[in-house]
């Protein structure tokens, strides 16, 4: 199972080769262009828009959920790989930990024009509370963009006709479903302790605004995250056992579990 689990982990990472190279290229090109403009813009402004690739993370785990799974289908290989002895749950999870790979690889790369820009902008150097905490958050919004991707992908998958608009729907429904009523598990995670964030994100941004009496702390209800996040992976588990026991294969034909 490891053999299998590391070749088809280590040809994700080379069929993501490619996206990751073009992406990177494009971060290094708008830092370069922002410093070729450090003289004639306002500098404050440079140090903000080196941010901007932060927006694109999400988006890109959301098209990236699809297209993971799309090119198995395109190419065929989703034969192949439902022969293999390995469970849903396995290929679902390779995929999700390139994706996670991936955004970790653009989160350094952009934190470290972040922080060049930031020597060159601020009187002080960004506290590096700001830049964990920030590339935390992002690194967990970026899975989970990609699960309810994947999850959509593959439920539009099952039908024959209609799949991208059902995993359109899936996607939005199944997104606002979550957010409506992961609350619901909350009366059952009720011996989960709430916590809160010091000298972290918010904690760092004021002081470094020299602003001391801002509050200082993020107080997190913990029954409420832990459901919102078990949520998730029930969605995870529900869409790596639709890849496994009941998909279309690409020659029209359905993988029931008896087969």
């Amino acid at each position: 199972m490891k053999s299998k689990f590391g070749s088809i982990f280590k040809g994700e990472l080379k069929n993501s080769l490619g996206s990751i190279i073009l992406l990177l290229s494009l971060v290094i090109l708008w830092d370069l262009y922002l410093y070729l403009r450090r003289d004639s813009w306002d500098i404050t402004l440079v140090f903000v828009l080196s941010f901007l690739p932060i927006i694109f993370l999400p988006f890109y785990a959301l098209v990236s959920g699809f297209y993971m799974l799309r090119e198995e289908w395109r190419k065929k290989t989703i034969t192949h790989l439902l022969s293999l002895p390995v469970k849903g749950i396995t290929l679902t999870s390779i995929k999700l930990l390139t994706i996670w790979i991936e955004t970790v690889i653009f989160i350094v790369v952009i934190f470290i024009g972040v922080i060049m820009f930031s020597k060159i902008a601020l009187l002080e150097p960004i506290p590096n509370q700001v830049l964990w905490q920030l590339g935390i958050i992002l690194s967990i919004i970026s899975i989970l963009v990609a699960i309810l991707s994947q999850f959509a992908y593959l439920v539009g998958r099952v039908f024959r006709y209609g799949g991208w608009l059902i995993s359109i729907w899936t996607f939005l429904v199944t997104g606002w479903a979550i957010i409506r009523y992961s609350g619901l598990l909350v009366p059952y995670l009720s011996f989960v302790p709430n916590f809160q964030l010091n000298g972290w994100f918010l904690s760092g941004i004021w002081q470094y605004l020299g602003d001391v009496t801002a509050l200082q702390a993020i107080k997190i209800h913990g029954p409420t995250t832990l459901a919102f996040f078990l949520s998730f992976f029930v969605i995870f588990l529900l869409g790596s056992w639709i890849l496994e026991k009941y998909v279309i294969v690409p020659t029209g034909e359905i993988k029931h579990e008896s087969e």
